[in-house]
């Protein structure tokens, strides 16, 4: 008899499991209660993560289906910045230099912009607030002491302030909390040593740098899918591209490549959308990009900044930065104005510009900026959700064993989470070239591809290098499930069966493809990103 195993994906390393607690500041938080709150399907066993093609940056498309309206909260010649969400999303905290003071001033308004006012949090040699923890009750941001750059910790609840990392002879800076509770990503630099990408705990202890991460910029952010960060980092021709990484330093990947500069990325709430400044306009502005790159959008237009750091809303339906006002003499286009509000410095609304009557600012006439604003886009809300793939369950059977001449029937079964598809897949397929016995599941279409078969790659038709199973739906409803079983007979060559999974459902609204999993170390013959699954055989017994 052989007794066979079913190990877990890649993804699912255990110890991230077990280290599950390490990031939150309560061990007992009920992982399945909140699920949905922090993104972590801990049941399946999966950590979701962010996604990317390094190939190419996707599609253009235009912000007009996106943008509502963009405001602007401040309105003053000094300089607002740093801005960072509250997390009921009722009020924006943000930093005011005045005079070409290093001394940076604290205040927060509501989001609309209204009732500003001075809080003091964090004063003297304050540098810029990076981010607030899940539970709305400590800040994390940047002092600059002596020009010495650390990192710390305010207590919104009391107004105490104590360093997280703050050694003389190393700048650190930029903090962005993981979703999950206690653990900060950061920026770290030494002299002479290229800036890196460092984790801590909030109270200073386990400090360590994730993976290789050099010429690291300042904006960052975790993955609300699981427990990865996203960056940015120069290259070797001193280009800015955007970079994952697992929180353990490793499955480091290069999400852009291009020959303009993208930074300070910022991750959607949901984990579907990244914020992001590029020059790919000519000038630094708000982008906005899928998380598999299939397309992005200029959301902003010659009023970004270089020292813009997206911010997305607790719910997803908007974004704020530090921007130019074309009343401070920015530059701006004419294009976006008829979508441009803005907001006084004590909160009062400024008349609505429209294309009429709008002022355009170019190259010829451009005057100098006397200092950045706190701006918000607003995205149009949509009754039309999007599909959502879950892989929900991976089983072999029987579970007690397979003799050397027997079976395994691989399950597989996918949820959609999200909104109505019309087209849905689930694939199995076999690295190691076992042999197809039988392949049948719930939807209306089941093929078998065999070696040497023509299959559709994800660069045009290709050859199969080992069998495969797919299962097509066409009417894939929402909370619909779908369950694919394939068996097999073992490769004697081997002593343990491995198999890719991954599912599919199509996004009507633009054509697209939404994957689980979106990003992996392990990818399939048709170049998709896999779950990388194992029967191991332990030992027989005659």
């Amino acid at each position: 008899m052989f007794i066979v195993i079913l190990v877990l994906p890649v993804e699912a390393v255990p110890n991230e499991l077990s280290e599950y607690d390490n990031f939150t500041e309560d061990s007992g938080l009920n992982k399945t209660s909140n699920a949905s709150r922090y993104y972590f399907d801990s049941d399946s066993g999966l950590i979701c993560v962010a996604a990317g093609k390094t190939v190419d940056s996707g599609e253009i498309i235009s912000a007009d289906e996106l943008v509502e309206e963009i405001t602007f909260l401040t309105d003053s010649p000094e300089s607002e910045s740093s801005p960072v969400w509250t997390t009921d999303g009722q009020y924006i905290m943000y930093t005011v230099e005045r005079n070409d003071s290093e001394n940076l001033e604290s205040y927060r308004m509501k989001a609309d912009g209204s009732s500003i006012e001075r809080t003091g949090i964090g004063e003297g040699n304050l540098a810029g607030f990076s981010d607030i923890n899940l539970n709305g009750t400590e800040l994390i941001f940047t002092k600059s002491i002596n020009s010495q750059p650390g990192l710390y910790l305010a207590n919104l609840e009391n107004g105490t302030v104590f360093p997280v990392s703050d050694d003389p002879q190393i700048s650190e800076y930029w903090g962005a909390w993981c979703r999950l509770g206690k653990k900060i990503t950061y920026t770290q630099k030494e002299a002479e040593i290229p800036s890196q990408l460092w984790i801590v705990d909030r109270d200073g202890s386990n400090k360590f740098r994730l993976g290789t991460s050099e010429n690291v910029g300042t904006g960052k952010d975790w993955c609300p899918l699981g427990l990865r960060v996203i960056y940015s980092a120069k290259d070797s021709e001193d280009n800015s591209d955007l970079w994952v990484i697992d929180f353990y330093g490793t499955n480091q990947v290069r999400l852009t490549n291009t020959s303009y500069n993208e930074w300070n990325p910022s991750f959607s709430p949901n984990g579907k959308w990244i914020a992001y400044v590029s020059e790919e306009g000519g000038i630094p502005d708000i982008w906005l990009r899928d998380i598999e790159g299939n397309y992005r959008t200029r959301l902003t237009n010659k009023i970004g900044s270089l020292d813009s750091v997206p911010k997305w809303s607790p719910d997803g339906s908007k974004i704020v930065f530090a921007g130019y006002n074309r009343e401070n003499n920015s530059e701006i286009n004419s294009t976006n104005t008829d979508m441009i509000k803005g907001s006084n410095i004590d909160g009062s609304d400024i008349d609505p510009i429209n294309g009429s009557n709008a002022t355009t600012f170019n190259g010829s006439d451009t005057a100098t900026v006397n200092g950045s604003d706190i701006v918000v886009i607003k995205l149009f809300s949509s009754s039309y959700i999007s599909p959502d793939p879950k892989i929900t369950s991976v089983k072999a059977a029987p579970p007690e064993g397979v003799s050397p001449e027997g079976n395994v029937t691989i399950s597989v079964t996918v949820i959609n989470e999200g909104g109505n598809a019309s087209e849905g897949y689930i694939s199995v397929s076999f690295p190691e070239n076992e042999t197809i016995e039988d392949a049948e599941g719930t939807a209306s279409n089941v093929d078998v591809y065999l070696k040497g078969n023509f299959i559709q790659g994800n660069n045009g038709e290709i050859t199969a290098q080992y069998p495969l199973v797919e299962l097509a739906e066409y009417d894939w409803g929402a909370g619909k499930e779908e369950t694919l079983n394939v068996t097999v007979t073992p490769n004697n060559r081997t002593e343990e069966i491995v198999f890719f999974v991954r599912s599919w459902l199509k996004d009507d609204s633009n054509g697209t493809y939404i994957r689980d999993p979106s990003l992996s170390a392990d990818r399939d013959q048709q170049g998709y990103a896999v779950y990388r699954y194992s029967t191991g055989i332990l030992q027989s017994i005659q």
